[in-house]
């Protein structure tokens, strides 16, 4: 039986590894703190090692690591404490704080994951110590805010936002769009407001309509569409599950949905990344039935656009106008290619059709940029913007395994 982690309030006597965090507050996630001595020496007891292994050519810049716990402890440290840990590089004596965020998805106090933000080298294997001490614990550790999330606008509303420093994206009963910002920082405080106007940090510059938007779901039941948007689809119950400063998480449950498959019901969990301009959606259908399900992004047609698809690359790029007053915008899906099962178009939108096991998850990720904010692709934009699409596919489709091993 697992015994209850030691409530957070209970480390004043590890004042080292708090001043440690504070000098961080202004270093990004994935930035080294110099400590001069061993981490046992603010009162770590135990560590294990975890190897994050980038098999590919390219350098894999601000990428996000994602450490399952209940792996952990099944691999190397039953007794794992998620309340006081630290994830350190230790180099010529010298032990580097690796700044991470520890996220409890279902509120049981037991955290779910591990994640940071680090750039990955190229053909690498990049070996991390994790301390931690089974009995205590520490205060949360502080660091610069590069991604928050937040519920409804309004009291019982149908939306849910979330961020990162670069770009923002909303939910709304289905249909997604996202903010362009004229500099790095977070918005979605500060909402509500006239969105759809310029203000002094960027605008909203995609008007869904009736389309899927940035991203917004949808089913196939053979070749029929099931789009999960719009005022007459099913509705989803939303959550807000991470807050940053390094991820946020919002989570999508669908009520069971009747296909040629069977009835699956979906659930969609929408993240973002410091440092990271993609929204990354993991989709994950629970159903009796053995059949294939179909589903997968839908992604907005846009005046005067040009496009461009690789389904062997895995990746659809578009560049055209955006919401009115908004100038010319960029929207982008990326799917792995073996997941690939075709697509089909309205008069609104594209729909990338995937296949879905159920019980498997299957991960894609959106989008945006706007070529008057941070995530322009400079000029001309129309052939940029692909190119960079390109790229992105290229490192997020990279993959990339972690492994933890005893000391």
């Amino acid at each position: 039986m697992r015994k209850r982690p030691a409530v957070p309030g209970r480390a004043a006597a590890f004042a080292g590894l708090a001043a440690l965090a504070l000098a961080a507050l202004d270093a990004a996630p994935a930035q080294a703190v110099r400590q001069a001595v061993g981490p046992e020496a603010v009162g770590f007891k135990q560590s294990f090692v975890v190897e994050i292994r980038n098999p590919g050519p390219t350098a894999l810049e601000n990428y996000a690591v994602v450490l399952d716990v209940p792996a952990i402890r099944a691999a190397v440290a039953w007794d794992f404490n998620t309340y006081m840990y630290a994830l350190f590089e230790e180099s010529g004596g010298a032990y580097n704080l690796v700044v991470s965020q520890a996220d409890d998805f279902d509120k049981d106090r037991y955290h779910d994951e591990i994640v940071f933000v680090r750039t990955l080298p190229p053909s690498s294997t990049t070996r991390l110590l994790c301390y931690y001490t089974p009995e205590r614990s520490i205060p949360k550790l502080m660091t610069t805010e590069k991604a928050f999330a937040r519920g409804a606008w309004e009291a019982n509303g149908p939306e849910a936002g979330w961020e990162s420093n670069l770009v923002a994206y909303k939910l709304v009963r289905g249909r997604i769009e996202f903010y362009g910002k004229l500099q790095a920082g977070l918005i979605l405080r500060k909402l509500p407001a006239a969105d759809t106007k310029p203000q002094d940090w960027g605008m909203d510059v995609l008007d869904a309509g009736e389309s899927a938007g940035l991203g917004g779901l949808v089913l196939w039941d053979g070749a029929a569409r099931v789009p999960l948007y719009g005022p007459t689809a099913p509705q989803a119950t939303l959550s807000v599950l991470a807050t940053g400063p390094i991820r946020t998480l919002i989570r999508a449950v669908y009520p069971a949905v009747r296909t040629a498959a069977g009835e699956g019901a979906l659930t969609v969990s929408y993240s973002a990344f410091a440092d990271n301009v993609f929204s990354r959606q993991d989709v994950l259908v629970t159903s009796k039935a053995s059949g294939r399900f179909v589903a997968g992004p839908g992604i907005q047609k846009l005046p005067g656009e040009t496009v461009v698809m690789d389904k062997d690359k895995g990746f659809l790029a578009v560049w055209g106008q955006g919401a009115d007053k908004a100038g010319e915008i960029g929207l982008a899906a990326v799917f792995p290619p073996g997941a690939f099962a075709g697509t089909d178009e309205s008069a609104v939108d594209r729909g990338i059709k995937l296949d879905v096991r159920a019980g498997a998850k299957l991960t894609y990720w959106v989008a945006g940029a706007w070529d008057r904010g941070v995530t322009s692709p400079g000029v001309p934009a129309a052939k940029n913007w692909p190119r960079k699409v390109e790229s992105l596919a290229a490192r997020l489709l990279v993959p990339v395994s972690v492994e933890f091993k005893a000391r």
